[in-house]
């Protein structure tokens, strides 16, 4: 999951952005959101490899700040817990 932010000063950049989206191979959109509150972006999605998750945020690094963050569903998690748990 990734949150994007930026300044407010930068919308029409962003909006002007996203207009011109194109999701490149290997990724694989699941959700999103928008922060009504304005300034922020939240996008689900799964990547194959670094080289399409680079393609997918490289582009937006200069208008915006992306936090990457690996989650995953919590029932898959709670099936890895057995395997490491001491």
């Amino acid at each position: 999951m990734d949150v994007s932010t930026w300044d407010p000063s930068n919308r029409d950049k962003i909006l002007e952005h996203f207009k011109k989206l194109e999701i490149p191979d290997g990724i694989d959109i699941i959700n999103q959101w928008v922060d009504l509150s304005g300034n922020r972006y939240y996008i689900l999605y799964e990547a194959e490899s670094a080289e399409a998750y680079g393609a997918f945020n490289l582009p937006w690094s200069d208008i915006c700040v992306i936090d990457s963050v690996p989650v995953m569903e919590a029932s898959e998690f709670m099936q890895l817990l057995p395997k490491y748990k001491k």
